[in-house]
């Protein structure tokens, strides 16, 4: 198998655990911070890893893909602590991932 399916099945999992975690924190379940975290640590390493290997063209891209996805660590920690305002970091990340889908990455 090529590195790139590799990674993409990888991400598609930590993309797959974000979510289920979102679900299982709003049904009250405890451990769903915990893989919501998991999750969100995968998307982080997947993104570092694009930015560092990507085209000098694409590196402001894959920059603002990298902020959008550090703002689930707050987001993390907000449903660990049991805080309200956890949905601010998920709404933030996904305004800068609906940014970041409009720019034109170069090949």
């Amino acid at each position: 198998m090529k590195i790139y399916k590799l990674l993409s099945i990888v991400y598609y999992i930590g993309m797959a655990l974000v979510f289920i975690g979102v679900l299982m924190h709003i049904s009250d379940l405890v451990s769903g911070a915990w893989v919501f975290g998991a999750g969100s640590l995968i998307m982080i390493g997947i993104r570092g890893y694009n930015r560092m290997i990507g085209r000098i063209e694409n590196r402001r891209v894959f920059t603002i893909l990298l902020y959008s996805s550090l703002m689930l660590l707050p987001a993390t920690w907000a449903m660990l602590s049991y805080r309200k305002y956890w949905i601010i970091f998920i709404a933030l990340t996904a305004l800068l991932d609906t940014y970041a889908s409009f720019r034109r990455i170069k090949k």
